[in-house]
């Protein structure tokens, strides 16, 4: 307000105007007058507010100046700035930029050699990079593609070792990149991998069919939708997704690892297994060698169980999956001392894992040690409380001890997870029944 109020009272009556105001702010500025230093020092961060808060005035009132052309210099026809304003504040005008956008007119003209115009850039870096919306059937660069195929392997990280805190500030920057550029299907695409990662399915099955509107042929983001709607317990209309995904690309074998795991999930076992090795024969990886293990499993085939886990095994022996399958496999071959090994090796890789507590529980259980077995299951449940199988598992232990009231809490609890959980249903019976038996004695 000071520097204002000395430039008003330092122009004449007829240039007391919001524009002139500034134009001899500016002069002042240039020419380092010793009254006003002292008034412009202490304040030069309040230019830039000061000229964006009167040009959009002087713009209104249509005092802006006028370009006219001339031969090969940028002259400005000037309606109340003073003949003494500075060359910096002229290009400015010639340019013709009103709050940092150029009219048509001026983008057209040179700019004065000596000006070098700095529009305003946004206060945050953006999150992912953007080429702005691109319509449904537009082509993915190849590094975009990279980009999906790293977010599918997103999917499949433990939710339990990511970092939560980290998750959700993504998320809220690209909420703020969403509200810009609503339209951009990889911003929706990312903000529904986060919100699966947060437990969020609802939310993020609606940020991928969004995706998917906006680019109904991209079998990425298909494949994510799947997989989060066989989380949701919507089987059909995941198979749905993946055969459309399979359908845009039968060369990803990320695809076809999802599909076999949704198909695996539903029951589907031989299909699945074929899903698997397609996989594998477009890239042997270890998860889909230790899916395969386990379908194989599932099918009775334990030779064929043993033989892809460990190729699992040796394609990545940091993975707790890999570990786990092959545990599970040599449990069922009766080979014990091996299994128990590898079980306690599936624990220390990943001690956050309920699975991993789970088959060193069952190791446990078949050496005879029944109360490290409860203490296995206890840490299972306690990762994973809705896990229906350790919840079954915990009370078979609990009455193998002798706590048969505990152990038919296990079992209800695991029934009223899965009441379609068989093996449940039929230990409750023999709890029971063995509880009745004990009360008439």
């Amino acid at each position: 307000r000071k520097m204002v109020y000395v430039c008003r009272r330092l122009a004449p009556w007829h240039e007391r105007s919001e524009l002139g105001t500034v134009t001899r702010f500016y002069y002042l500025l240039e020419n380092n007058l010793c009254c006003c230093r002292r008034l412009i020092l202490p304040s030069l961060l309040s230019i830039g507010a000061i000229v964006s808060m009167l040009v959009p005035i002087a713009a209104a009132q249509g005092t802006l100046p006028k370009r006219r052309a001339t031969s090969g210099v940028n002259s400005v026809e000037k309606t109340e700035a003073p003949a003494t304003e500075s060359d910096h504040l002229k290009q400015w005008y010639s340019a013709g930029s009103v709050n940092g956008t150029k009219s048509a007119e001026a983008a057209k003209a040179p700019l004065g050699k000596n000006f070098s115009p700095t529009l305003p850039q946004s206060s945050s870096k953006p999150l992912l990079p953007q080429a702005g919306p691109k319509p449904s059937s537009a082509v993915e660069s190849p590094r975009a593609a990279e980009i999906n195929e790293e977010s599918i392997k997103l999917l499949m990280v433990d939710k339990q070792t990511i970092d939560l805190k980290q998750i959700a500030e993504s998320i809220n920057n690209l909420r703020r990149h969403i509200t810009d550029e609503p339209d951009v299907a990889f911003l929706r695409y990312k903000s529904g991998t986060y919100l699966y990662l947060l437990g969020d399915f609802e939310a993020a099955g609606n940020e991928l069919k969004t995706a998917i509107s906006l680019q109904p042929n991209n079998a990425v983001y298909r494949a994510q939708l799947g997989k989060i709607l066989e989380l949701t317990g919507d089987h059909q209309e995941a198979l749905n997704q993946f055969r459309k995904a399979m359908e845009l690309a039968p060369n990803s074998s990320y695809i076809h690892f999802l599909f076999a795991e949704s198909l695996l999930h539903g029951g589907n076992i031989s299909e699945g297994i074929n899903q698997y090795r397609k996989a594998i024969t477009i890239k042997p990886d270890a998860d889909s060698q230790s899916g395969l293990s386990e379908a194989l499993l599932f099918a009775g085939d334990v030779q064929g169980a043993i033989k892809a886990s460990r190729q699992a095994v040796s394609l990545d022996p940091a993975m707790a999956r890999a570990q786990i399958a092959l545990t599970n496999a040599l449990l069922r071959s009766g080979d014990h001392q091996s299994s128990l090994r590898t079980a306690r090796q599936a624990a220390l890789l990943n001690p956050t894992m309920p699975e991993s507590h789970l088959a060193l529980g069952r190791c446990l259980f078949t050496k005879g040690d029944i109360t490290g077995a409860v203490d296995e299951f206890h840490q299972a449940v306690a990762l994973d409380p809705l896990n229906f199988q350790a919840r079954n598992d915990l009370g078979y232990a609990l009455y193998s001890k002798g706590d048969i009231l505990n152990a038919i809490a296990e079992f209800r609890l695991a029934l009223r997870i899965n009441p379609r959980f068989t093996e449940a249903r039929n230990n409750l019976e023999v709890s029971v029944h063995r509880l009745y038996a004990d009360d008439k004695h």
